[in-house]
């Protein structure tokens, strides 16, 4: 009988101490916010969850695109893809790298650079034309809705229950 009451409060209690654990355990979160601390977006984010962004170099007037993973509560920077290698572009591939050119694209992948904050600067309709693109989601532009921003772009840790989740369907344009 009592071993029934134990087994019984047992598994009652496993589940319930489950769940709580499970709201304070500590996960990774993606975060776009602007130079004032407005947040513009935020999700969790797992382990190998990419980050793209696409902007026109200002120079070359030529297409950039930039993978990131988060990996380790730090955003690493994957791969690298450009369509001319002069003008502050790359020319070479990184050290510890590789460098891939197809009909379309110079690419280049690794290079073990890793950051848990960096700064994206936003361009407008004439200059940059910044999309971004943070999985599931689709494609963003950045630069219709946050055009000659400067966001803080920054991966951290945090227990899952405290943080708040914004969307960037629901980003409201305040200069």
């Amino acid at each position: 009988m009592n071993f029934t009451k134990n087994t019984l409060l047992i598994l009652t209690l496993l589940p319930i101490l489950f769940f709580i654990s499970l709201l304070g355990w500590r996960v990774d979160f993606f975060r776009m916010s602007d130079n004032r601390g407005n947040i513009i977006f935020s999700s969790p984010a797992a382990l190998g969850h990419k980050f793209i962004t696409r902007y026109i170099q200002s120079v070359e007037l030529t297409p950039v695109e930039d993978e990131y993973y988060i990996v380790g509560g730090r955003l690493w920077s994957w791969e690298e893809r450009v369509r001319s290698s002069k003008a502050g572009l790359p020319f070479q591939g990184a050290k510890n790298g590789r460098f891939i050119m197809t009909k379309d694209w110079l690419i280049y992948q690794g290079g073990r650079l890793s950051w848990q904050t960096y700064y994206y600067r936003i361009g407008n309709e004439y200059l940059g034309l910044n999309q971004t693109m943070f999985e599931p989601y689709e494609i963003y532009d950045a630069y219709k809705v946050l055009p000659d921003r400067k966001l803080l772009v920054e991966v951290y840790r945090k227990p899952y229950m405290y943080e708040s989740m914004q969307s960037l369907e629901n980003t409201v344009d305040t200069p």
